[in-house]
């Protein structure tokens, strides 16, 4: 480039012809070089994309980062894929579509139980719980006998088996077998609960959320169900999933990432201009709403991943998918449900390991600036 500029400096030669033939035809493509030069440069910043439900809470931290700058602040660009299900962004990362989506790590540990290596780093301790209506008269888990619960995710959800876990180790019975269960969408189970359809549901935690803002009232949540069954910390249920490999090779632009996700959560934690910021992808229908939707995001912030957690949720793993004899207990079962229908020692399934090696432990908050 220095030679092309000292050429262009060059004196006037040949009558003014060496001139004008700068003039017309150098001068223009230095331009083009240099624009050239700038857009290389642009696209040295390493991209990472994020698949996520077009109208999910996870664009409430992704507009965070994005108003404040907060990837190029760590040396890369954040790219948004909206998709429209849960199933869609499952499907985006598996066909290398998107690096990063939001999922439990009960699904990933599937995956590498079916040959699917992906790590997981903590997003989010909320995974909802149990709401009733304020005059159904249920003031405890005692009082569900022959209820109406409205549970989302289907029969193995793990707030539902969480909730058996409890009801079978505390009261000696199943929910499951002791009450009219219904499985539905969390639109619907929010509906029916409010028009008295249904008397309780477990529901994810911003439904849950929303239920609370119209007046109704929690029975209770998973985090005191967990407590009640020896975990008392705040455990990371759901987090950032993405393939491992590729994370391996470039765990410089995950760690930015993640730290530019926790800087998020700061502000959304210390900040309420954010919220009035971000405020219409609540979409909170009143004032009440916005409120509980903010409390309950804030609460479910974590903490970068440590030891305790990972010990945490093996404890949970445990619980969720206990050893098991084929025919004598089904994957939903819990180990207080085994021990009711079967005192003998379990085995369990090969094809339902715990994926110890899904954590990622090279982030470290304490080393960031």
């Amino acid at each position: 480039m220095r030679w092309f500029l000292g050429f262009l400096a060059a004196p006037y030669s040949m009558n003014g012809v060496n001139a004008y033939f700068k003039r017309v035809f150098l001068a223009p493509l230095f331009f083009v070089i240099s624009a050239l030069a700038v857009c290389s440069n642009v696209n040295a910043t390493e991209v990472l994309r994020v698949g996520v439900l077009k109208y999910g809470t996870v664009n409430w931290e992704l507009e965070v980062i994005k108003r404040h700058g907060l990837d190029r602040k760590h040396g890369f660009e954040l790219e948004v894929l909206e998709l429209g299900s849960p199933h869609a962004t499952v499907v985006a990362l598996q066909g290398d579509r998107v690096d990063v989506i939001v999922n439990d790590w009960v699904w990933v540990n599937k995956q590498k139980n079916t040959q699917r290596e992906y790590g997981y780093s903590p997003y989010s301790s909320q995974i909802g719980g149990m709401v009733v209506s304020p005059d159904s008269g249920i003031r405890s888990l005692s009082d569900l006998r022959g209820k109406r619960i409205g549970v989302s995710g289907g029969p193995v959800d793990k707030g539902w088996l969480l909730f058996r876990a409890y009801s079978a180790e505390k009261l000696g019975v199943d929910l499951a077998e002791i009450n009219d269960v219904k499985y539905g969408a969390p639109p619907l189970l929010n509906h029916l609960l409010l028009n008295g359809q249904l008397d309780a549901v477990v529901n994810y935690w911003h439904y849950n959320a929303r239920l609370l803002g119209e007046g109704m009232r929690n029975l209770v949540s998973t985090e005191d169900i967990l407590a009640a069954l020896g975990i008392e910390q705040k455990v990371p249920m759901l987090g950032w999933v993405f393939d491992r490999h590729r994370a391996e090779n470039r765990p410089k632009l995950m760690n930015a990432f993640f730290s530019a996700s926790f800087d998020a959560k700061a502000l959304l934690a210390n900040s309420e201009l954010e919220w009035d910021a971000i405020r219409p992808l609540l979409k909170a229908e009143n004032d009440n709403i916005f409120a509980e939707l903010k409390h309950a995001y804030r609460s479910g912030i974590p903490e970068p991943l440590t030891k305790e957690d990972a010990l945490a949720i093996r404890k949970i793993y445990d619980i969720l998918y206990p050893s098991i004899h084929p025919g004598v207990a089904a994957e939903s079962d819990t180990p207080a449900m085994i021990r009711l229908k079967n005192s003998e020692p379990n085995t369990r399934d090969n094809n339902n390991k715990f994926d110890e090696g899904m954590f990622w432990w090279q982030y470290l908050r304490h080393q960031e600036s």
